[in-house]
């Protein structure tokens, strides 16, 4: 299975990238789980993207975990 990261929207084009090969993709909007949001991990599954609600949740937590461990540094 294939794992993508919405990386951002231009115009009526999402740019994705893919989580392993870091190789970045076009695609149309259409294309995209409804109400799709940039940071949103997606997982290629049967020719359809779908939304990956837990890979995008352990995602966001390490890169909070991240940033409150870089605030506490500065402190």
């Amino acid at each position: 299975m294939t794992f993508f990261t919405i990386n951002r929207f231009e115009g009526n084009i999402a740019i994705l990238e893919n989580r392993e090969t870091k190789e970045m993709l076009e695609v149309s909007l259409s294309s995209l789980p409804p109400k799709s949001k940039e940071g949103d991990i997606l997982k290629w599954e049967n020719h359809k993207f779908l939304y990956d609600k837990e890979k995008t949740n352990q995602t966001k937590k390490r890169i909070q975990d991240k940033f409150q461990k870089l605030r506490k540094t500065k402190e």
